[in-house]
């Protein structure tokens, strides 16, 4: 469901607003920390966490590759990318803040703290739930909630998530646009 709403700046930001609303007022009402000291160390893990990220989706696209076959990996991502095919500068930018904040308060501050890592990295995978055609990418979507989680649960700090997941989500969202501006060209 999260990846349709990026296609619509008011919805996206009416969501991140209810995510980021509910996690907030969790985390107040059980009396969880809300660590967001924004420290170099918290930004370096950020921006390392982003990579990390990047680097193991690129191997997931590349194993879908080898197992599958080139043609299945690119019809996988065309899927996903077309989401994202025409999203503007704001679109993009605001798509990352998003993410970073809403969710992440939400999943990370809140769920895993209340509940545990499996447990909201569980939600978020059933959060990035989506059609058919991308099922499997909203399948390997826990495993980028159980790496956020890993990241926050290391750091104590949950802005290396935000960071993590900000960068990411903005960096998808100008890879599609360029997959998608390519294989327009190609075809």
């Amino acid at each position: 469901m999260l990846f349709y709403i990026k296609r619509y700046l008011s919805l996206e930001i009416t969501i991140t607003l209810l995510l980021g609303g509910v996690g907030y007022w969790g985390i107040q009402s059980s009396g969880l920390p809300l660590a967001l000291k924004a420290t170099r160390q918290a930004i370096f893990f950020g921006i390392t966490g982003f990579a990390w990220l990047a680097v193991w989706t690129g191997l997931v696209q590349q194993g879908y590759a080898v197992v599958k076959g080139k043609t299945y990996a690119q019809n996988l991502t065309a899927a996903l990318a077309k989401e994202f095919a025409h999203a503007g500068p704001a679109q993009i930018i605001v798509g990352g803040l998003t993410a970073a904040c809403g969710e992440e308060i939400f999943f990370r501050g809140f769920l895993q703290q209340k509940f545990g890592l499996i447990a909201a990295s569980l939600l978020f995978m059933v959060a990035h739930f989506g059609k058919k055609d991308i099922r499997i990418i909203s399948v390997w979507s826990v495993f980028q909630g159980l790496y956020l989680g890993l990241f926050f649960a290391w750091s104590r700090s949950l802005l290396v998530p935000m960071i993590a997941h900000g960068l990411f989500d903005i960096g998808g969202m100008i890879y599609f646009r360029g997959f998608m501006t390519h294989r327009a060209r190609a075809a």
